[in-house]
């Protein structure tokens, strides 16, 4: 025999044992036979997995992925519903108006306004504390407007990179 043809057949036995430890470990898990076929052991697998996930979001073990699929959207349903302060019998479309309404309402009180506001008066107390606070920093008054603050912002960035020069 040839070394060429030596190594070869090492290597394919190699790989033989490869798939056999594979195949063993992988039916072990899933509750098959090491001498089933892949597809036997995958669909073993299959099962498993869906039986684990379901278990996990409170379905029943032998349930399909569509019933699965129905259990998860129930939960993220609930919990959406339950932190935007919607009611269990909401639909989607609810839960999402009340979401938007609560988020508004935070950012809003965030901000210092009142939880009605809308989104143009969150706008505007948004923009006025970032033009206060550039122009706080570039030396303005909190009255000034954008034109001012930033003629202000470029003074004070001239001025900067001039000293910078000089050193």
């Amino acid at each position: 025999m040839s070394d060429e043809k030596t190594r070869k057949e090492d290597w394919e036995e190699i790989g033989r044992d490869i798939e056999a430890k594979i195949r063993k470990e992988l039916a072990s898990w899933a509750g098959a036979e090491e001498t089933d076929d892949w597809q036997t052991i995958g669909q073993r697998m299959e099962s498993k997995i869906r039986g684990e996930i379901a278990t996990t979001v409170g379905a029943e073990p032998e349930e399909d992925w569509e019933q699965i699929g129905r259990q998860v959207e129930k939960r993220v349903k609930s919990g959406s519903g339950k932190w935007a302060g919607a009611e269990p019998d909401d639909d989607w479309d609810t839960i999402g108006r009340k979401a938007h309404t609560k988020i508004r309402a935070d950012v809003s009180t965030s901000l210092g306004g009142e939880p009605d506001e809308s989104w143009d008066q969150v706008g505007k107390r948004i923009e006025q504390r970032v033009r206060s606070g550039l122009g706080e920093w570039a030396g303005a008054e909190p009255d000034d407007d954008w034109n001012t603050v930033g003629h202000k912002m470029e003074d004070k960035v001239k001025t900067a990179i001039r000293e910078w020069l000089k050193e």
